[in-house]
């Protein structure tokens, strides 16, 4: 994400418009957090969106599945899932 400006840099994006304001893929960077030597964060994102047929896929996907995506590995891809399933249950659990 180095390459970005920093306006368009999705943590950035986020401090100053919300996380509103980002796309599923630049969410998606903010939690893989690293890409690979020859991708970054954002590049790997698109990849996993890509692959797993866009967010509700990725959210039904196994570790094991995300793992195999180059710039994921297992840590980052429970991270990935831990991040969507808190998602899923804001919308399931009534607030207590």
């Amino acid at each position: 994400m180095k390459d970005l400006s920093p306006d368009d840099r999705p943590r950035e994006k986020l401090v100053r418009h919300g996380a509103g304001a980002l796309g599923d893929n630049e969410l998606v960077a903010l939690v893989v957090g690293s890409g690979t030597g020859r991708a970054g964060a954002l590049d790997v994102a698109n990849d996993a969106l890509r692959t797993h047929g866009g967010i509700h896929g990725l959210a039904r996907s196994t570790c094991s599945e995300l793992a195999r995506i180059p710039g994921i590995g297992t840590a980052k891809a429970a991270r990935l899932l831990a991040a969507l399933e808190l998602g899923r249950r804001t919308l399931v659990r009534a607030p207590r």
